[in-house]
């Protein structure tokens, strides 16, 4: 979860103060991520192509899981710097 933070603190540093500002702790949402990796947010054959990538990557559930979580980030972060109230 601390890794993820720092990432996203370096590579967007305006969406990672914008959640800051707001109170928003990267536990609250990324815990679930992380321990459940992702099988509770998205469809079931994408699950299993991101599973089959995690396996065939030799880091894949440290390194790769981070980048995918940020990147569903960046890929909200949009829609997360016009929220005011999370």
């Amino acid at each position: 979860v601390n890794q993820l933070k720092e990432l996203i603190r370096r590579i967007d540093l305006p969406l990672h103060e914008h959640l800051q500002n707001h109170g928003v702790d990267y536990l609250q949402f990324s815990f679930r991520w992380m321990n459940n990796l992702l099988t509770r947010e998205i469809p079931l054959p994408c699950t299993i192509r991101l599973w089959d990538t995690y396996l065939a990557e030799s880091d894949g559930f440290a390194t790769f899981q981070l980048y995918v979580c940020a990147a569903f980030l960046l890929h909200w972060r949009e829609r997360l710097m016009l929220e005011k109230d999370f």
